[in-house]
C-alpha cells in the first residue's frame, strides 16, 4: 500500500461522508459520478476498508470511515481553503463552498437573507448548512469543519464571538386566546401548558431570563421540550400550548392560522445573536468575505421586527 495519498481523494471522501450520497458528492465536487466511484475504489484499497456501505437512499460510513473523517475533516478544510485562496479571492468567479451551523429557526429566518446577499455578488458560491449543536460548535469552528455559526448564546472556547443584533422575546399563543392590548395575560401564561426548545438549540439564556422575570408564572420545567423551533407554532395551534420565542425570527415566519404572537406580561428579556468564527487573524480572504457578508447582512436587517405579526 502506498504511503502517500492524493489530496483530491480525501476531498472526495469528505464530500461523500457529509452528503451520504455519491451523486450529491459529485455535484458538489463538479465531477462525474463515475469519477467519485473510482476515487472511492482507490480509497478502499488504500485503507483496506469498504469505508461506505450502500443503503436505500445513499451510503452509510463504516466505523473506520467515521474515525478517518474525525481525523482529517478539519485539517483538510483548512488546507483546501488556503490552497483555493493562493490567489486573490474573487467572489464573482469563485465556486467556493462555505459551511455554517444554524438552528432550524436560523435556517428559516436568517438563511434566506444570507443566500440573497451571497448570490448578489458571488453567484457561483455554495453554502452548506449543518445543524447547530451549542456544545460542540466551538470545536467545529476551531477544527475548520465549519466556517461560522450563528447562536443566541455565547459559547465556551477560544473562538471569535461578535454580536450581530439584539432580539426580544414574545409569546406564541393559540389564535383564539383573548389578549390584554396585545399582551398575554399573566393568568393565561400561568395556566396554559408551555412548549420549550431544548438547550442544545442555543437559547439557554431565554430559559434563565424568562423564568427569572416570570417567577411564579412560568415553571422551570416545560410541559414539553422539543429540539426544533419550527415545530412550536403547530404545537401551539393544535394543542393549546404557549411558547416563548424570539420576535425577529418568528415575525418573519408564516404562522399557522391557529397561532399568533403576543407581548409578554412583563418586560421582555433580550438576547444577543452571535456570529461565531475562528479567532485566527490570518483568516483566508474567502472566509473573510463570507463573514463580512453575513455580518453586514444580518447586522443591517436583524432586530428590524419592532412589532408583532399576529
Amino acid at each position: 500500500m502506498p504511503a502517500t495519498i492524493d489530496l483530491n481523494l480525501l476531498r472526495t471522501f469528505v464530500e461523500v461522508y457529509r452528503s451520504g450520497n455519491l451523486t450529491l458528492a459529485a455535484e458538489s465536487l463538479r465531477v462525474s459520478q463515475p469519477a467519485v466511484s473510482h476515487a472511492l475504489k482507490r480509497l478502499r484499497t488504500h485503507f483496506d476498508d469498504p469505508l461506505f456501505v450502500r443503503t436505500g437512499t445513499g451510503v452509510r460510513p463504516t466505523r473506520s470511515a467515521t474515525d478517518l473523517y474525525a481525523e482529517i475533516s478539519g485539517p483538510l478544510s483548512r488546507i483546501v481553503a488556503r490552497a483555493e485562496d493562493g490567489t486573490r479571492f474573487d467572489p464573482t468567479t469563485s465556486h467556493r463552498r462555505f459551511r455554517i451551523a444554524l438552528t432550524d429557526l436560523g435556517e428559516a429566518g436568517l438563511l434566506p437573507r444570507i443566500l440573497l446577499a451571497t448570490a448578489a455578488t458571488a453567484p457561483g458560491v455554495s453554502i452548506e448548512v449543518v445543524p447547530l449543536d451549542i456544545d460542540s460548535v466551538a470545536q467545529d469552528v476551531l477544527s475548520g469543519d465549519i466556517d461560522a455559526a450563528i447562536t443566541s448564546s455565547p459559547v465556551a472556547g477560544q473562538v471569535h464571538q461578535e454580536v450581530l443584533f439584539q432580539d426580544r422575546y414574545a409569546c406564541l399563543v393559540p389564535a383564539d386566546l383573548d389578549d390584554d392590548e396585545g399582551r398575554i395575560r399573566v393568568e393565561d401564561l400561568s395556566r396554559l401548558p408551555e412548549a420549550r426548545v431544548g438547550a442544545a438549540a442555543g437559547h439557554r439564556a431565554i430559559t434563565e431570563a424568562v423564568t427569572t422575570l416570570g417567577a411564579g408564572v412560568l415553571s422551570r420545567v416545560a410541559h414539553v421540550e422539543v429540539p426544533r423551533f419550527t415545530s412550536l407554532p403547530w404545537i401551539v395551534a393544535r394543542c393549546g400550548y404557549v411558547a416563548i420565542v424570539p420576535i425577529d425570527a418568528f415575525a418573519a415566519l408564516a404562522l399557522p392560522s391557529g397561532a399568533k404572537l403576543l407581548e409578554l406580561p412583563f418586560p421582555s428579556p433580550t438576547t444577543s445573536v452571535h456570529l461565531i468564527s475562528h479567532h485566527d487573524a490570518d483568516a483566508t480572504s474567502a472566509t473573510t468575505w463570507f463573514l463580512d457578508t453575513v455580518r453586514s447582512t444580518l447586522a443591517a436587517r436583524g432586530g428590524e421586527a419592532s412589532g408583532l405579526v399576529a
